[in-house]
């Protein structure tokens, strides 16, 4: 099932609204990304009325009539989450989970929808520069050995230290990553 941005944005702007006011902010009290990005591109945040991480949800999801959906934003420092002391930038990470919403009960994210979702927060410039890690997180049950199923999907997007979007860095702790969008532009562009 083709899941529709349009639908996305229409059923939850407000939500999407505050979330993306958030996980963008430039005002340290609110933010990571005021510790890491020159006030240049800060500046240029704030006037696109971009802002920082946190949370959204649950939210309905649009694809599936009984489950509901979180979204998690953070922008951490490269240094920190890829274990390599010095290296200058940022990440941005942001996964999506669901859960059955009368059993609260964890479900797998269907890619589609959580890459819609992804499009609805950071908007369509940004989207060929993220990369899909997959699903990672899985739920314990009931204190039992068993495998935990890998249901909720991740996302990164790498930022230099000017805040231009850069292909992932060579041997990272992330595992295996795939670029979102097919085709992504070769150029390092900002997003516009």
């Amino acid at each position: 099932m083709r899941v529709d941005i349009r639908t996305v944005l229409r059923k939850h702007e407000e939500e999407l609204r505050l979330f993306r006011r958030s996980l963008f902010s430039t005002e340290p009290a609110d933010s990571g990304l005021a510790s890491v990005l020159p006030e240049t591109v800060l500046k240029q945040l704030q006037a696109e009325g971009r802002v920082m991480p946190h949370r959204l949800g649950p939210v309905r999801s649009v694809t599936d009539r009984r489950a509901v959906l979180t979204v998690v934003g953070d922008i951490t420092d490269q240094a920190v989450l890829l274990e390599k002391p010095g290296r200058e930038g940022a990440v941005l990470t942001l996964s999506v989970a669901a859960q059955h919403k009368q059993f609260r009960t964890r479900q797998p994210v269907d890619l589609e929808e959580a890459t819609a979702w992804v499009e609805a927060v950071v908007g369509s410039d940004w989207l060929p520069h993220f990369y899909s890690a997959g699903a990672l997180s899985g739920s314990a049950t009931g204190g039992t050995s068993t495998p935990k199923p890998l249901m909720t999907q991740y996302f990164y997007m790498f930022l230099g230290p000017d805040g231009v979007p850069h292909a992932e860095p060579e041997g990272h702790p992330l595992g295996a990553l795939a670029p979102l969008v097919q085709g992504r532009p070769d150029d390092q562009q900002s997003p516009r």
